[in-house]
């Protein structure tokens, strides 16, 4: 299931366990892809068994910022090179 302009997905997932060390094993969509995740990223009260409602979605303004803070670093490291240095791109 996708929203209408495709920039999130949402699928039923099951868990299937929570490990000791904080790692809970989750069964994904129709085919049970196994994911593991952070047992932390869990809502409250979710254990082995619980259904789960899972929805990824693009966050475009995370990804801008996080465009000008590199956009920003190469530009002071261009300014930092000084003359005859070789330019770079990322």
């Amino acid at each position: 299931m996708s929203d209408d302009k495709g920039k999130s997905k949402r699928t039923r997932a099951v868990i299937d366990r929570i490990e000791d060390g904080g790692t809970a094993v989750v069964l994904v969509g129709e085919d049970e892809q196994k994911v593991e995740l952070p047992a932390a990223l869990l809502p409250v009260g979710a254990e082995g068994g619980s259904h789960l409602s899972v929805t990824v979605a693009l966050d475009e303004a995370s990804r801008k910022e996080a465009e000008g803070r590199v956009k920003a670093l190469q530009e002071k490291l261009e300014k930092r090179g000084g003359e005859g240095r070789k330019s770079f791109k990322l």
